[in-house]
């Protein structure tokens, strides 16, 4: 419904890798208008599969002022007006250029975006991102100066002044939040974030391993969740690589939480791991990810969790899971087989005797890594990547491979994209469109509206799945 030159059009958005912003028609798929925003920061380094120089963070929509917010890849935040792209904020330093940075999220007019990786090289002297990343030096080592993990927030109420404010997860790439949806609105406006590999050390500003509950702004550390086993997560590279999602449920407010480790955990919101912040409410056993492997090939929960709470009140939970069931992994009464290559695994929230734990419902058919799925009027919809779980393959007594010969592998698909359909409470299939897209895609979740569910593709295709008529 955007007023596009007194026609009302229903847009779709896109941020290319050079910089430029597509409006799409989304009954049709034409570009109803795109613009290329100036970039005048070089790369210093060629880009490759882990840092592509290029801008990564998914943008966020202001419906009620009509703007697209976005970060270039110079680092800036930028507002856009939906109908022509037309700039509508001073562009503002928000990140390092070229940071990885997650999806972004506004919650009472702050855009919130997590980044990490130390893929930016920074170099704005006078900045907080300079000051952070001095700070991380001593334990990073020598080579140029790249960016520290952090939650960056930015008060965009008035357009004219945004403001900035940052909370550094550590001083250099451990710790980066690495959950594809970014974080998640706590209490009060707080935001709640999992955090990546690295050591946990507060006294000395690192938080890795780590659920974070932050006030609004990202301007303080409200509280925390450790668990207890971090030290062996470290060591096998199991920690956070997915979004939580926080849900109320009788009366409470919960986090559902989980990572490579393989183990869902649920907490308190406002009390995220009881008084030694490694307590949680309940946590399963190990659902999958028994070789205990982080990244060849990935295993364990990557993307986020999702949500759906039924007309009923009935409170589900869902997981996209790489690689099979764990041996400790419950059983699933409705199932399609063995799932070697992943999964979704749905389970729903209860409560019994007061306490809160969480059952497992049904388990999709295999699927070549999954991501996020979608619940909308009772249907979930996910996609298999078809991706390359591999990262480094290498033989015993092979040495690391050379950057080059990973990125090659990298873009080996292994499958195609498919996308299905669940009744998202009973796990029955609804729709598999099999071999209907050839193509493929890293990282990339369905989107769920006007009737169609779209996706993209690794070729920079645009797809739009809608009901038979």
């Amino acid at each position: 419904g955007v007023d596009v030159g007194g026609v009302k059009r229903d847009l779709l958005f896109i941020h290319g890798r050079d910089d430029t912003l597509f409006a799409l028609d989304a009954n049709d798929g034409k570009i109803v208008w795109q613009k290329t925003y100036k970039n005048d920061v070089p790369a210093t380094k060629p880009p490759d599969w882990q840092c592509s120089n290029t801008p990564q963070a998914t943008p966020t929509i202001d419906k009620a002022r009509g703007l697209v917010f976005f970060i270039s890849g110079d680092g800036k935040l930028r507002a856009a007006n939906l109908a022509d792209g037309a700039e509508r904020m001073t562009p503002t330093e928000f990140t390092s250029p070229f940071a990885r940075s997650w999806s972004l999220n506004l919650i009472d007019n702050v855009v919130y975006a997590t980044s990490g990786r130390a893929c930016a090289e920074v170099v704005n002297k006078d900045s907080p991102m300079y000051a952070a990343a001095v700070s991380g030096l001593r334990r990073l080592g020598r080579g140029p100066l790249r960016d520290a993990s952090a939650v960056n927030a930015m008060d965009v109420k008035d357009l004219q002044n945004p403001k900035a404010t940052y909370f550094f997860t550590s001083g250099a790439r451990p710790a980066a939040p690495w959950g594809r949806g970014g974080l998640a609105r706590g209490p009060g406006n707080s935001v709640i974030l999992e955090t990546s590999n690295g050591r946990w050390d507060p006294m000395r500003g690192d938080f890795s391993e780590s659920i974070l509950r932050l006030a609004p702004k990202a301007v303080r550390l409200m509280d925390s969740f450790v668990p207890n086993n971090y030290a062996h997560n470290l060591q096998k590279d199991l920690s956070g690589s997915a979004s939580p999602v926080v849900f109320d449920f009788n009366g409470r407010t919960l986090v559902a939480a989980t990572q490579k480790e393989g183990v869902l955990r649920i907490l308190d919101a406002n009390n995220l791991g009881g008084d030694d912040h490694h307590t949680p409410l309940w946590a399963s056993p190990r659902l999958g990810n028994d070789e205990e492997t982080g990244t060849d090939p990935g295993r364990g929960v990557w993307g986020a969790v999702t949500t759906y709470k039924t007309p009923d009140g009935r409170r589900f939970l869902y997981l996209p899971m790489h690689g099979g069931n764990g041996k400790a992994a419950p059983p699933f009464a409705v199932n399609q087989g063995a799932t070697p290559n992943g999964s979704i695994m749905a389970f729903e929230v209860v409560e019994k005797d007061g306490k809160i734990s969480a059952e497992p419902r049904w388990q999709s058919g295999d699927m070549i890594m999954p991501d996020p799925p979608v619940v909308a009027n009772g249907v979930l919809y996910a996609t298999q990547t078809g991706g390359q779980p591999m990262q480094n393959f290498l033989k015993p007594g092979d040495k690391r491979m050379q950057i080059s010969e990973s990125n090659v592998m990298r873009a080996t698909p292994t499958g195609n994209l498919r996308l299905f359909a669940f009744d998202a409470v009973t796990g029955k299939q609804l729709y598999d469109s099999r071999n209907t897209l050839t193509n493929w895609v890293h990282f990339s979740e369905p989107v769920v509206a006007l009737g169609k569910v779209y996706l993209v593709t690794h070729d920079a295709k645009v797809h739009a799945f809608g009901l038979k008529k």
